[in-house]
């Protein structure tokens, strides 16, 4: 669906620069494994990073792979599924500090129905869990995944927050634009999460248009990452005191409900920091 928005015949399209691979990727080495969610796991599939927050890589499976993923570790890997329904319960009930529990991957909105729904009602089943998040592309690259039968399942276990993955105004299609309204329907909060990239997002105007366009449907920008530094990624790169300038620039231009954080993931493993 996405890549039937992009320009063929141009090869600085910002969604063919984001799906499509580049010569570019080979120059760069990167790190494997950037945010070091590997050491900050429990038992597969878990990332314990924060004291209160808990995060399930549910999947490997998404509607695209996007060029600058830091998860991109996991695309060699053989299709799988969240299976260690055993030890997540178990982890969640001794530690009842984890309040905060992010369904990740992948894209969960791409786990078959039945799986989703075992896994929302174990999280509903923690009387110390006080937030479900999903992280999702799926509204923007496959809307019609956003049907009768998953909002359904969603249905059942709201209040939940779904966190959409957004970079560029051209995503907000009509068909986008329906599966959000239909989450908000279901009882979903919707908030966005976007990747500042060289070359489809870099400058105020786009990122204008972006955060505006994506309050108006009633979703909330949250935060403007920095690119993390995986494997291929440094031509999407955008320094720091670039960032900044832009993020300046868009005080007083937009909204305020429209200005998001904007922060980065310390390689490493040192968690989020504002910028």
């Amino acid at each position: 669906f996405l890549l039937s928005l992009m320009d063929p015949g141009d090869t600085e399209d910002p969604i063919r620069r984001q799906v499509v691979p580049s010569p570019l990727e080979l120059e760069d080495p990167g790190m494997e494994d950037p945010l070091a969610e590997d050491a900050h796991s429990p038992f597969p599939g878990a990332v314990h990073r924060y004291d209160n927050r808990l995060l399930v890589v549910t999947t490997n499976r998404c509607a695209l792979h996007c060029r600058y993923c830091f998860r991109k570790r996991n695309w060699r890997r053989p299709l799988f599924f969240f299976s260690w329904w055993m030890e997540l319960e178990a982890y969640l009930k001794n530690n009842p500090q984890v309040e905060d529990l992010l369904i990740s991957g992948g894209d969960p909105f791409l786990l078959p129905l039945e799986m989703l729904e075992k896994l929302l009602s174990l999280a509903r089943s923690v009387e110390t869990l006080k937030v479900i998040r999903i992280g999702t592309r799926v509204p923007v690259a496959l809307p019609s995944r956003v049907d009768g039968e998953l909002l359904r399942v969603l249905d059942g276990y709201t209040p939940l927050w779904i966190c959409l993955h957004v970079n560029h105004p051209r995503e907000l299609t009509e068909e986008m634009a329906r599966a959000v309204e239909s989450l908000s329907r279901v009882g979903c909060s919707l908030v966005s999460q976007t990747v500042l990239l060289r070359g489809v997002n870099d400058s105020r105007e786009t990122l204008a248009e972006l955060f505006m366009d994506l309050l108006s449907l009633g979703v909330k920008p949250y935060y403007l990452f920095q690119c993390d530094p995986a494997p291929g990624t440094a031509h999407f790169r955008v320094s720091a005191d670039e960032g900044r300038d832009i993020m300046k620039s868009l005080w007083g231009r937009v909204s305020g409900l429209a200005y998001p954080h904007y922060a980065m993931d310390l390689p490493g493993g040192g968690g989020k920091v504002l910028l």
